[in-house]
């Protein structure tokens, strides 16, 4: 795993006299570089033993380490060779070059295993306080020489060891940008594909595990167009409290995927705000990430009824709009064969017969209200009701009639003028044949 790598300037004399044998001569005879030269030797040969001490020592000291899920799996040789390439290099100075190696692959590695940078440089650090402490204590164990000469080569060995952790801190940085590119466009092309297509249950159920969302959740997809020439999308992703969100921006669209958890649809959309030059719409709860595309074809009827900037605008609740936008030949059709007469008559007094019964239906049929709110006699809007009726041939106190009617007016207001003359700017069966 990670271990302190020894001191690189330093050249342990390889001529040592009496190393290993204990006596008072070796002692007194032992230079620093000596001593660290024999305590090196020394915890080579202990091998995996002194290997297990460090890692022990790492989990103790890292919770990180300690939690077998969040744990690396190769911890264990990766303390092992740590060690080994630091101990080997304090022998040998042409070594280094292997620790070096070591600290770029240890900080390659854990970037791409995605662990976070701070436990991996705490847990490097642990290990090579470890080692300092194990030379220290096979000098005094082995009585390898006086352990107090060890300290001219400690500012060494720790100077060595902070520039190994940044050598693995670099590798990390290095590596972690290119992952988290690739990631995200990796992302990016998965809920792009969730959006567009029908997919296979497999893909599907690979694609939950990489955007670490359920397979059968419930989820709504939010779509947010802005209106030039002042409108613009936000960059950020919206925060809801309790709703994970990511983004998919599709050409001038950004769509919202939202899992919902257990959460209803009135906390997304009053988690929303759609600012100036802002239009959103929200699809109905859909369930399992198979349905995101069809949330998103709802999501985007519900944007197209909305009728100024700065409006939310749910499907659920606007069901016959969505109906009405989803085939606009039709309903430029139903239009044009119901309010056509009305075209006849002076703008101004065509208006203000859409306006009144505008607000009679929005009044819910209510004659009384809808005068109050055009500050108007009642008689004064029954007349103008009649004269609807007598234009369009059609009843207001016939079910089906007002049925009709309701649903020409709605494609009328959603489609625009033109629908009444056949012609929505989109291919209709009319002008298509």
């Amino acid at each position: 795993m990670h271990t302190s790598s020894v001191p690189r300037s330093v050249h342990p004399v390889t001529a040592t006299n009496g190393i290993g044998t204990g006596t008072g001569t070796a002692r007194a005879e032992a230079s620093p570089l000596q001593l660290f030269d024999r305590a090196c030797r020394r915890l080579l040969g202990r091998g995996e033993e002194f290997a297990d001490t460090v890692v022990e020592k790492i989990r103790a000291e890292v919770p990180y380490y300690a939690d077998p899920v969040l744990s690396p799996p190769d911890v264990r040789r990766s303390v092992g060779s740590g060690i080994r390439h630091a101990l080997e290099a304090g022998l040998d100075p042409s070594r280094i070059v292997d620790v070096e190696r070591y600290t770029r692959e240890l900080g390659i590695r854990r970037a791409e295993q995605g662990r976070p940078l701070d436990e991996v440089l705490h847990a490097y650090r642990v290990a090579g306080s470890e080692v300092w402490s194990g030379i220290i204590s096979v000098v005094e164990r082995d009585g390898l020489g006086d352990m107090r000469q060890l300290v001219h080569v400690a500012e060494l060995v720790w100077k060595s060891n902070d520039r190994d952790a940044v050598l693995v801190a670099d590798a990390y940085r290095q590596v972690a940008k290119g992952v988290a590119s690739r990631h995200g466009e990796r992302v990016r092309l998965i809920l792009a594909a969730l959006l567009e297509t029908r997919n296979e249950p497999e893909f599907t159920r690979d694609a939950a595990a990489i955007l670490d969302l359920p397979l059968d959740g419930r989820f709504a997809v939010a779509a947010v167009a802005a209106t030039p020439p002042y409108g613009r999308a936000p960059e950020s992703v919206p925060e809801v409290r309790g709703i994970r969100i990511l983004r998919h921006t599709c050409g001038p669209r950004h769509l919202l995927v939202a899992h919902l958890g257990d959460r209803s649809l009135d906390v997304l959309a009053d988690g929303l705000h759609a600012g100036p030059g802002l239009r959103i719409g929200i699809s109905p709860v859909v369930r399992g990430l198979e349905s995101l595309a069809r949330a998103r074809d709802m999501a985007g009827l519900a944007l197209r009824t909305c009728r100024v900037d700065g409006e939310i605008a749910r499907l659920d609740s606007r069901l016959p709009d969505g109906l009405l936008i989803s085939r606009p030949d039709l309903s430029a059709e139903l239009a044009h064969r119901v309010l056509r007469p009305m075209y006849d008559l002076e703008p101004a007094d065509r208006d203000t017969l859409f306006d009144t019964l505008g607000v009679w239906i929005e009044s819910g049929g209510s004659a009384v209200q809808t005068a109050r709110r055009m500050l108007c006699h009642r008689n004064t809007v029954l007349n103008r009701l009649r004269r609807f009726e007598q234009i369009t041939g059609l009843a207001l106190t016939r079910p089906r009639d007002l049925v009709q009617l309701t649903l020409a007016f709605d494609a009328h207001r959603l489609l625009g003028p033109a629908a009444a003359f056949g012609s929505t700017g989109e291919p209709n069966r009319r002008t298509a044949t």
